[in-house]
């Protein structure tokens, strides 16, 4: 099949800030992909070294346009201070049918794209498709960070993947960013039911509200269960770095009401004879 340059099928959403060196990790991990059918957006949330950054842009331009594939870069001109406002800005300048994310700090491997998309078309009526991820520490400086947050017990290695289920979304999450491959339609459907798809408004946990207003406003996901993502714990890193408590925003009171009236739904599917409906 021809592909149409104009009109991808995958749009490789990444948001970047001040780390050229991993961002260059990243996209080559991009350009290893076999599946070949995608544009990559880049959005810089105003990365001061414009210089480092431009000679990582350039460079990996002229290697995908060699590849018959669109690389756009765009710089916001005030920093956000987090990742929710550039990946809105890349998916409204996104042309492809699917979203897929990846953070400028982790890598995809080969296949990835190509299994999400399988994944997603192998049953049309399906909104997200999530893989699993390899905890990868960085160095020992990582390593001593990392045993500190978590008491000593270091996440490392294949992660275990969960399947879908929005309830567990109401208590934990357990998907990431960088394993979402997503249609775009069901992101505006998001957006029309909400006002808005990634919430601007937070500076930790995007990617859990995100997934658990997805739930919760009627789009649905699945399980890839096969690591395609590694995900590396640095000492820069946002989880590292930003203080816990800035942590309570998965929840405001409008998506309490909504999620009461989910809820509220739901029993009386659940309390109707013959709906047929899961919760």
């Amino acid at each position: 099949m021809t592909r149409n340059t104009d009109w991808p099928k995958v749009s490789v959403v990444i948001s970047t800030y001040e780390r050229p060196k991993k961002l260059d990790r990243a996209l080559e991990s991009v350009y290893a992909q076999t599946f070949d059918d995608f544009e990559v957006v880049i959005v810089d949330d105003c990365t001061p070294d414009q210089d480092a950054m431009h000679k990582v842009l350039d460079k990996w331009e002229a290697k995908f346009s060699s590849r018959g594939v669109d690389m756009w870069a765009y710089r916001l001109e005030i920093n956000s201070g987090y990742q929710c406002f550039p990946k809105n800005r890349g998916i409204e300048r996104a042309r492809g049918d699917y979203i897929a994310y990846l953070d400028d700090d982790n890598t995809w491997r080969p296949d990835h794209l190509q299994v999400c998309v399988d994944a997603i078309e192998s049953d049309m009526s399906t909104d997200m498709v999530y893989s699993r991820l390899c905890y990868v520490v960085s160095d020992d400086a990582a390593r001593k960070k990392v045993g500190e947050m978590f008491d000593g017990r270091i996440p490392e290695g294949d992660g275990l993947g969960i399947e879908w289920n929005p309830d567990v979304l109401a208590e934990k999450n357990y998907i990431d960013t960088n394993t979402i491959l997503h249609s775009k339609g069901a992101f505006w459907h998001l957006v029309r039911e909400t006002g808005y798809g990634w919430d601007e408004k937070l500076r930790r946990f995007g990617d859990w509200n995100f997934v658990w207003r997805w739930a919760v406003f009627g789009n649905n996901a699945k399980l890839v269960d096969k690591v395609t993502v590694d995900y590396y714990w640095h000492v820069n890193m946002m989880q590292l770095t930003r203080p816990a408590v800035e942590a309570p925003v998965c929840f405001n009171y409008s998506q309490y009401l909504a999620l009461r009236k989910d809820k509220n739904h739901s029993s009386q599917s659940l309390s109707s004879p013959g709906t047929g409906q899961n919760t």
